[in-house]
């Protein structure tokens, strides 16, 4: 059974639910978890409304031995089983219920990119998420996620957003920064309290917005074979039109279709796995 913490108060308010560790090899969420738990434990934060609910380590057995997954890759089969086959499938089987207990839903990740610029996922917007999102200090909001996999042949979107969309949640799926950094967990620190600061559930006022760019996901590069990337890209950088991105072991290439953003890279992705995405620029809408 996961560990959950959970504080109320006695007036009526959202639900809010914190994930960390999803992935066993990401720290950064577990953490600045725990210190938001300790807060609320000792009685130095109170919620004014509403319950803040905490799973500091939602995959245990991969974050003790500090690796992504046991079996499979947990937010990809976030859903009911009646007979769970593998860990991470017992594991969302009982996220599931969590997931549909909470008004809002925060799942705190970290990325394997150096020097990766922190950023949020709103797969599924809606006005509370567009809300949360813009009320981050993150630059970056990136869209399109269930999209891109709609027309995957061998990966559905089974994540802890798509989970929440079902029950009709508002989640929003947070990248943090690398796995090992300091910043990383005053990042996912400040999106917990932000969050709850924006929703009235804490004292005080949520940092100034800042200026963010929407970044919508175009495609997603599977490695067929062996091969390399082009260059060390790093997540959003801008790559354009005819550039080569990756080169297979047998002289085929990839070749970027237009002026994109490279998202996620995976240098060492093993073949038949997501190696990278590609995204444009949203256009922003006048007034």
């Amino acid at each position: 059974m996961l560990k959950k913490y959970t504080f109320k108060s006695d007036n009526p308010g959202y639900h809010v639910l914190f994930l960390g560790a999803v992935h066993g090899n990401e720290p950064s969420g577990p953490k600045a978890i725990s210190m938001a738990v300790q807060k609320f434990a000792s009685g130095a934060l109170t919620p004014l409304k509403g319950t803040v609910s905490f799973i500091p380590v939602c995959n245990p057995l991969a974050f003790e031995k500090n690796v992504r997954q046991i079996d499979e890759n947990l937010n990809r089969i976030i859903r009911k089983y009646e007979h769970p086959a593998t860990y991470e499938q017992q594991l969302a089987d009982e996220l599931v219920d969590h997931i549909a207990a909470a008004d809002v839903i925060i799942d705190l990740h970290s990325t394997y990119c150096p020097a990766a610029e922190p950023f949020i996922f709103s797969d599924y917007p809606d006005a509370l998420a567009d809300k949360l999102a813009a009320a981050q200090n993150l630059k970056y909001i990136v869209e399109g996620w269930p999209q891109i996999y709609a027309g995957s042949q061998t990966i559905q979107d089974l994540s802890t957003g798509a989970c929440a969309h079902q029950y009709g949640k508002t989640c929003l799926t947070v990248e943090c920064g690398h796995h090992f950094a300091e910043s990383s967990i005053q990042t996912a620190y400040y999106v917990i309290m932000n969050t709850l600061l924006t929703l009235n559930m804490l004292e005080g006022q949520p940092s100034a917005p800042v200026s963010q760019r929407h970044i919508v996901m175009d495609s997603m590069f599977i490695k067929d074979k062996d091969g390399r990337l082009a260059r060390d890209f790093k997540h959003l950088d801008e790559v354009k039109a005819g550039e080569i991105l990756a080169f297979y072991d047998d002289g085929t290439t990839v070749v970027c279709p237009s002026d994109s953003y490279v998202l996620l890279p995976k240098k060492e992705a093993p073949v038949k796995s997501e190696w990278f995405y590609l995204g444009h620029l949203k256009a922003q809408s006048a007034g």
